[in-house]
């Protein structure tokens, strides 16, 4: 029961000392979701091992060309993989015409696209599966951007094996008590539901900021996140810069995990000006000591953990 995260691209809009753009895949439960397509993000594919023809939805933070520019790369690979089976893309808009067009003039894809537009201006749900839930999350830049808050759904309770054989339970009501119904005996007792069953393992989350200037209403929307990415372009040397550009420094992405009260801060969008990342680790830490740096090719894993 995966949710694995593995970065393949950490730099800010040049590649530089090994970094390359932005570009994520998270598995959950072996459900695999592309989150930003920089350049050269297949390559990271094959070397990192993430399989791209398990891949299902990609979600683009915004039109910038280093969160962007390796996903015409990406769909074409997987056509002349013979891939057939549709593509869901969820973006701000803009993104379908672009696509349209490159394709257009170099002979289309061996499968359908879904485009659905995202409004940057709102924290909604915006995609669903069986797995999970995943939300827009506002963000502020020079163009619309949105992150996003992936969040597993909750499972059904588990059964106590001691409680069906001592109760005699037929098989036919246990799908009832897993989703939280008391189980009545023949005589007319009723044995409550927190008797016969286990809470289940705590939904698990993962937020995605992406390019941002310091947002402080972005902690209440990924309030108790698991991991939090948030953009870290800059130190603090260049913090005056930041909101200029339409970026964070690194102890402001910690402001936000200490305010969500994040499990984790994963740090990433480097600018290529910095080719040492310790200063950002130290800045971070000072704020939120729970910080790692992101890397390409690192993987963050998020254990079941039992609510009590």
């Amino acid at each position: 029961m995966r949710f694995e995260l593995t970065l393949l691209g950490t730099n800010s809009a040049l590649p530089a000392f090994g970094r390359f753009p932005s570009s994520q895949a998270l598995n959950v439960q072996e459900n695999h979701y592309l989150i930003d397509c920089g350049e050269g993000a297949q390559i990271r594919m094959s070397e990192f091992g993430v399989r791209r023809s398990r891949i299902r939805q990609v979600f683009i933070s915004h039109l910038h060309g280093d969160h962007v520019y390796g996903l015409t790369g990406f769909l074409s690979s997987l056509a002349l993989l013979g891939r057939e089976e549709p593509m869901e893309i969820y973006s701000p808009p803009g993104l379908e015409e672009a696509i349209r067009v490159f394709l257009k003039h170099t002979g289309g894809l061996s499968f359908p696209l879904r485009f659905i537009e995202i409004d940057t201006g709102r924290h909604q749900l915006i995609f669903e599966d069986g797995i999970i839930e995943a939300y827009s999350l506002p963000l502020v830049h020079r163009v619309p951007t949105s992150g996003f808050l992936f969040r597993e759904k909750e499972r059904p309770r588990n059964m106590r094996p001691e409680k069906i054989e001592a109760y005699h339970i037929p098989y036919r009501d246990i799908p009832a008590i897993k989703s939280g119904a008391d189980y009545v005996l023949p005589n007319g007792r009723r044995v409550p539901n927190e008797e016969l069953t286990l809470p289940p393992p705590a939904p698990r989350s993962y937020a995605y900021c992406s390019d941002t200037a310091f947002h402080e209403p972005l902690a209440s929307m990924a309030r108790g996140v698991n991991l939090l990415y948030h953009e870290s372009t800059f130190c603090e040397d260049l913090r005056e810069q930041a909101p200029l550009t339409g970026h964070s420094t690194a102890r402001q992405a910690a402001e936000i995990a200490r305010l969500a009260g994040a499990g984790k801060l994963i740090l990433g969008h480097y600018s290529s000006r910095y080719k040492s990342l310790e200063t950002f680790l130290r800045e971070a830490r000072e704020v939120f000591p729970n910080t790692e740096l992101g890397l390409d090719g690192k993987v963050f894993e998020v254990p079941l953990e039992r609510e009590i």
